[in-house]
């Protein structure tokens, strides 16, 4: 079978929770072309050395945030939005044929798969409208909402929200989905620090936080990406390029990260004590962590409140948590693919 993934290219999340999927379909020897943007084609051609076909493009809008902040430009967003949009007939025309069209959130590519009769799965915990309804024209609105109704089969992952439910209808859960863990990488990480290792992440999608936090003479030790701006000798940068940052995860005692869907999948499937950064112009965020915090699962955190990571780090060590890990759904996702 020929499956063709079509990943957001709106940071890295939406890639790093369909490669395992991939990954496994390829090990079953069935062929994988994955549509995505050139920064996540090049990691997924690492990830998947090489075994799959690229098809390169522009797959989404995604989301425009205030320089060196994690909120929201709405303006911008709405201008990126219909550009894109715009741009839909061309991706169309362009898109790769394939017996199944297996879609992480690229609303375009349902239009496509139903005008040449292709199966399709949408594969989510929610769609773009909850994100854009609050400030979106409805004449954008509606280009969304048509296309992501036409999806031929909704497979829910754990989290998904329930204005993405009400508005997909009947699905199929299919829990959590990350990268796989190297153990023996896990063990080297964690036998390489002496302290509780706090491991930080703001993904790709923004150009991070333009706060300081200093973390000089607290007990741990502070494993991160660029995307903040720590400072002590007990701090370590990830390269822009390190390709196992889930390793990380697991290795860490604590993880404090903005709750994108992937970020939120890894902490969880690892049983890590987490705390996610609250937005409230981000509903996804928002029901995400809202949902694990009912759960026991998780804390949040203000922006704000990080630069006393101290205090930050007290309330993680106060919660009574209750998530022992999650399992790791990829072989159950690519069952259903190719049913």
């Amino acid at each position: 079978m020929r499956v063709a993934f079509f990943i957001s290219d709106h940071g890295f999340g939406h890639l790093m929770r369909q490669l395992p999927v991939a990954r496994e379909l390829i090990g079953r020897g069935h062929d994988v072309v994955i549509v995505t943007g050139p920064r996540q084609g090049r990691y997924a051609d690492r990830y998947l050395q090489g075994k799959e076909e690229l098809h390169i493009c522009n797959t989404d809008a995604g989301i425009e945030v205030v320089p060196g902040t994690l909120k929201i430009d709405r303006g911008a967003t709405v201008e990126c939005v219909r550009r894109h949009t715009d741009k839909w007939p061309q991706l169309m025309a362009s898109a790769p044929d394939a017996d199944v069209y297996a879609v992480d959130i690229v609303p375009w590519a349902l239009l496509e798969a139903g005008e040449r009769g292709i199966p399709s799965f949408l594969i989510s915990n929610f769609t773009w409208m909850e994100q854009y309804e609050p400030f979106l024209p409805e004449e954008l609105l509606g280009r969304y909402r048509s296309a992501f109704v036409r999806a031929d089969r909704v497979l829910y992952l754990e989290l998904a929200n329930a204005p993405a439910r009400k508005l997909l209808g009947d699905g199929t859960d299919v829990g959590f989905v990350c990268r796989p863990f190297d153990e023996r990488k896990v063990a080297a990480i964690k036998d390489s620090h002496r302290n509780p290792i706090v491991f930080l992440s703001l993904g790709a999608s923004n150009s991070g936080l333009d706060i300081d936090i200093d973390v000089t003479g607290l007990p741990y030790d502070f494993i991160t990406t660029g995307s903040l701006k720590l400072k002590g000798d007990n701090v370590e940068y990830l390269p822009a390029d390190a390709d196992n940052t889930q390793d990380y995860v697991r290795a860490s005692d604590y993880c404090i990260a903005k709750a994108g869907w992937s970020t939120v999948s890894e902490m969880m499937t690892a049983g890590v004590r987490s705390a996610f950064i609250e937005r409230a112009d981000t509903p996804e965020d928002t029901m995400t962590i809202a949902e694990l915090k009912r759960r026991g699962d998780a804390v949040s955190v203000t922006a704000d409140e990080l630069k006393d990571m101290g205090y930050v780090l007290k309330k993680m060590e106060s919660h009574e948590w209750r998530n022992k890990g999650y399992k790791n759904n990829y072989g159950y996702i690519a069952d259903l693919i190719t049913r």
